[in-house]
């Protein structure tokens, strides 16, 4: 095969395709539960054994043949080539175990909705959806008089020793938890000593080894010195306001119209985003590195937590003007949370400097709008090659290389435009207190109550935009 980038892209394309065929094999053969019959205890042994996967690739596998078998729909999608391989990963990834038959009820219309979206904006999406489908899950079990069960972190470690004394160390832990540990290992890990060459894993294990050291030694000193590093949470304003309503045991439709009717003295801007929320409005927050966290370390980190919380709302600007050279450790957060990491090659925002787009010797300002994230190495191929760059007020980025290439990314805060996958639902829908509940639209036939005519959606959507542009002009300076 020649090594052109057309032929390479054509030969993924076709190793998909057959990957598509395979996997509707393998859910078929888990649906009949094959595996057992031929004398494995489960399919996931079956594709170790039989196939030589590891251990890990074995359980992606299995869990993949079992979710496609439920939503053969998804398979098909994939056969045809409406969605991706990594498409179909990541639903079967993301979605769990508690969700799959809620998932299946809305498939058709969840396809549709993906099929334009790349691989990054389907994990946002599915990510939302299921944030979303955890809400609908406790109002409809309070609705129905069952009391919720609390869900349980995902995450375990174990720690053994082996016949050489060493300790082996394994573990999962949830998004929370996930974004602790790594916030504590980057900044417990040191540069390697002159002469000293380690692995990115040792780098990791010694860091470990930091952290518990400072832990210990904290329980004896307690005023010792501590690295002041800390985990930055990214949030929308709405998703706040979602958190807070969680913290103050808000679940269903009814549970909110008494919150609003016990506070005759909130404005109409606090009761449209209190409404907003309620109907999962606001994205999930993540950290500087885009990655997960829930809504409880939101409200947690809100009410006085060891974190920080960095609000926005639309372009939240922190400007210097021309009254300093460098970047403050504030607008290099805001900077960060904007662009999720390098603009240039996607690298983590730890390895990341803030570049003036105008340079400061041409009269750039200190400011956002004239920030842009990159790493050592772009940030220095930029200067070295003298390439052009400019950034848009929305953020958006122009890179021009020496031969007149253009790239141009979008911060990933602007997949806030991306569509919400519908998700199946008997709960009641959220309204304002002496709102008349909604009735369904003439000539359907489906017992969701959410419907609205063609007016009362214009209507609603009208009252929405004047909800978020006060928050943005009234509530953000504030913050």
């Amino acid at each position: 095969m020649p090594s052109l980038g057309d032929s390479i892209a054509e030969a993924r394309e076709l190793l998909s395709l057959l990957d598509a065929k395979i996997t509707a094999a393998e859910a078929e053969y888990s649906r009949r539960g094959q595996a057992e019959v031929d004398g494995f205890a489960t399919m996931a042994t079956f594709v170790r054994h039989r196939c030589r996967t590891t251990l890990v690739e074995s359980r992606r596998l299995a869990r993949r043949a079992a979710r496609l078998a439920t939503w053969p729909e998804l398979g098909e999608a994939w056969r045809a080539g409406r969605l991706t391989g990594a498409q179909v990963d990541l639903a079967c990834a993301v979605v769990p175990e508690r969700h799959v038959e809620r998932f299946a009820a809305t498939i058709d219309d969840t396809i549709h909705a993906l099929r334009p979206l790349t691989a990054h904006q389907t994990g946002i999406v599915l990510r939302r959806w299921v944030s979303q489908a955890d809400d609908f899950a406790q109002r409809e079990a309070t609705e129905a008089g069952i009391e919720p069960t609390e869900a349980v972190p995902e995450r375990e470690l174990s720690a053994s020793r082996t016949l050489d004394d060493e300790l082996v160390v394994r573990g999962s832990f949830d998004p929370d938890a996930a974004a602790t540990i790594e916030k504590a290992l980057t900044a417990a890990t040191r540069d390697d000593a002159p002469g000293e060459r380690r692995t990115p894993k040792q780098r990791r294990a010694d860091a470990l080894l930091a952290v518990c050291e400072g832990y210990l030694a904290g329980l004896v000193n307690p005023d010792g010195n501590r690295r002041t590093e800390r985990l930055t949470v990214t949030a929308d304003i709405v998703a706040l306001y979602r958190a807070w309503l969680k913290a103050v045991g808000v679940v269903t439709a009814g549970d909110l119209q008494r919150f609003l009717a016990n506070r005759p003295g909130l404005g109409e801007l606090d009761r449209g985003l209190f409404l907003e929320a309620f109907k999962g409005g606001g994205g999930v927050a993540t950290t500087l590195d885009g990655n997960l966290v829930t809504d409880a370390l939101v409200a947690a980190v809100a009410s006085g937590g060891a974190m920080e919380l960095l609000l926005t709302a639309g372009n939240r600007l922190l400007n210097l003007g021309r009254s300093s050279r460098t970047f403050s450790l504030a607008q290099r957060r805001a900077v960060l949370a904007r662009d999720g990491g390098c603009r240039g090659c996607g690298a983590d925002p730890s390895k990341c400097d803030i570049h003036h787009v105008v340079p400061w010797e041409e009269g750039g300002c200190t400011d956002i709008d004239n920030a842009v994230a990159l790493c050592r190495r772009c940030h220095h191929m930029l200067h070295r090659h003298r390439w052009h760059d400019r950034i848009e007020p929305d953020g958006t980025y122009t890179l021009v290389l020496e031969d007149g290439t253009t790239r141009t990314t979008r911060p990933p805060g602007l997949d806030d435009q991306l569509p919400r996958l519908p998700v199946a639902t008997t709960a009641e829908a959220a309204r304002l207190p002496n709102e008349p509940p909604r009735g369904r639209r003439p000539g359907c036939d489906c017992p969701c109550s959410e419907h609205r005519s063609p007016a009362e959606e214009a209507e609603h959507q009208h009252h929405r935009r004047i909800v978020l542009e006060r928050c943005r002009r009234e509530l953000c300076p504030r913050l």
